[in-house]
């Protein structure tokens, strides 16, 4: 057993470089380009999602306020701050619509994910890399990683079809 432990060990540890290497050199660092991203994204989806909850919630509360409470007369103050928080509302929606952070962060945590199962096995030796020459483990390593980018972008665009131009590139000829 220990025997096929050391075995195994330079192997994985040759893989574990050359799959950081296409990771990190090839691809400029696209698997933590996804998972930066998706953290980001999240984040922010979540800070816009709070500040309309919050927004939202100061509109109905002023409307309520009990006029004793307040510093000043309600009509001087009142219709103004509930419409900016009204307003501050529909500018968070429209932006959370334009930016689509609920979204896409899923799909590139997902991607960042696959990539990093993917990474798991080829190194390991494991799943459809179990039993291949290196060479040929490599190269379903790649086209693995390759496969993973390109459904993720697939999905990104498939939901932005106004963004993507549909006119054929003029002919250079």
């Amino acid at each position: 057993m220990t025997g096929q432990a050391n075995e195994r060990e330079p192997r994985a540890g040759a893989r574990q470089a050359r799959s950081e290497q296409y990771l990190d050199n090839d691809l400029k660092g696209q698997r933590r380009w996804y998972s930066t991203r998706a953290s980001a994204y999240k984040t922010r989806a979540q800070a816009c999602s709070f500040a309309v909850i919050v927004a939202g919630a100061a509109t109905s509360f002023l409307q309520v306020l009990p006029a004793g409470w307040l510093p000043a007369s309600p009509a001087n103050w009142v219709p103004v701050a509930t419409a900016a928080f009204g307003a501050l509302v529909v500018l968070l929606e429209g932006w959370q619509r334009i930016s689509r952070y609920n979204e896409t962060w899923p799909s590139y945590r997902a991607a960042s994910e696959r990539m990093k199962r993917e990474q798991r096995l080829y190194v390991n030796g494991a799943g459809a890399y179990r039993g291949t020459e290196e060479e040929e483990a490599y190269l379903r390593f790649v086209e693995a990683v390759e496969a993973i980018i390109a459904e993720e972008q697939k999905l990104y665009w498939q939901g932005r079809p106004d963004e993507v131009s549909t006119k054929t590139p003029p002919n250079p000829a």
